[in-house]
């Protein structure tokens, strides 16, 4: 996953060390969903021993856990975290997504609900990411008092090149859009805006899950004759997507993604110097200051973006001021150096309670 990449990447400040375990699931797409199968038990068995044999070790201060948050991630959450505590050794649950507890008496909701339960129970400190994550844990206890609200997604601000207004008089507005390029992401809400913004450019830069989705996606931009205008880019390594944020001049992401967490593309496009104009899913609200850095209309209200856009076409000016807004804002709260130390601190604290 990129968060455990860039660590890997950057290192951590002394005296702090780190290894991995590494939970990923090795498949064809990233957006084929990992399925219950013996092989996916084996690799689950797999994992938990590694992590056993890493506690027991007495090597460890404490463990970050990371957890996905599906139903199907839950057990080896739990399993994670009682391995730990049996070690006596201390951990941070990090919840990587938007969480939400399921509601009724399905067996399924209940053990999701007990699980969770548990593994907070148990944790040293919990990092969510937002306010929708936020007020789900405390629906399962009182765990204020060892919750940070909002530990942002990292990114590593000080390699994204800024954005340069254009000085060759250009008319047209450059827009850019990066992720997954699925329904939920908003893209075909970006079609539908495109058609009714005439006077500006748009690029939609990511990789799509399968064929069918992506030829659909080409279909309706060829509907309404927007071929001209609207292209369908990459997928790309990250350094080139930062590249591209650098040569635009809005970042657009009209998400209607049920479970839209902390986009890390958002924080990107921020550091980048962009204006962003985004729906409010997730953490959205609580990364973009409206109407300093950009705003935040509903991810189907077409007319919403489009008028936006049009304004901020015929306003340089104003992209200028937000752009300089959200890079400042990134820098200060979600630059790699910034989050790391946050992390540390949260690790120094969780250490220090460690059972004898």
């Amino acid at each position: 996953m990129t968060w455990t990449r860039t660590l890997c990447d950057l290192g951590l400040p002394p005296p702090f060390q780190f290894e991995v375990v590494d939970t990923r699931v090795y498949r064809r797409s990233q957006f084929t969903p990992p399925r219950l199968s013996l092989v996916e038990v084996k690799r689950n068995l797999s994992i938990l021993w590694r992590i056993r044999r890493a506690l027991a070790s007495g090597r460890f201060s404490v463990m970050h856990l990371n957890c996905g948050l599906t139903l199907s991630g839950a057990p080896r959450n739990l399993a994670s975290a009682a391995i730990a505590r049996r070690a006596k050794v201390p951990y941070v649950a990090h919840l990587h997504g938007t969480f939400d507890v399921p509601s009724g008496s399905h067996p399924s909701a209940m053990f999701y609900r007990r699980s969770w339960r548990a593994i907070f129970d148990g944790a040293a400190h919990i990092l969510a990411l937002g306010k929708p994550s936020y007020r789900s844990i405390l629906e399962l206890g009182d765990f204020a008092h060892k919750t940070t609200p909002l530990l942002p997604n990292f990114v590593n601000c000080r390699s994204i090149p800024e954005h340069v207004p254009p000085s060759d008089g250009r008319k047209s507005l450059r827009v850019i859009f990066t992720g997954a390029l699925i329904e939920e992401k908003g893209v075909h809400t970006i079609v539908e805006v495109a058609n009714r913004v005439t006077s500006a450019q748009f690029q939609l830069v990511g990789g799509s899950p399968d064929e069918s989705s992506h030829s659909r996606l080409l279909r309706h931009i060829r509907k309404l004759g927007l071929q001209d205008r609207v292209q369908v880019l990459g997928p790309f390594e990250n350094r080139e997507v930062v590249r591209m944020l650098a040569e635009n001049d809005v970042f657009l992401f009209p998400s209607k993604l049920k479970y839209e967490a902390f986009p890390i593309s958002v924080a990107e496009a921020m550091a980048a110097g962009l204006p962003v104009v985004a729906s409010p899913a997730g953490a959205i609200p609580e990364m973009i200051d409206v109407p300093e850095g950009g705003f935040l209309p509903p991810p189907d209200d077409v007319a919403a973006y489009a008028e936006i856009l049009k304004r901020l076409h015929d306003e340089p000016s104003s992209r200028q001021r937000m752009g300089r807004h959200n890079r400042q804002k990134a820098l200060q709260e979600y630059d790699y150096n910034v989050v790391i130390q946050h992390l540390c601190d949260i690790w120094s604290a969780a250490s220090d309670h460690r059972t004898p």
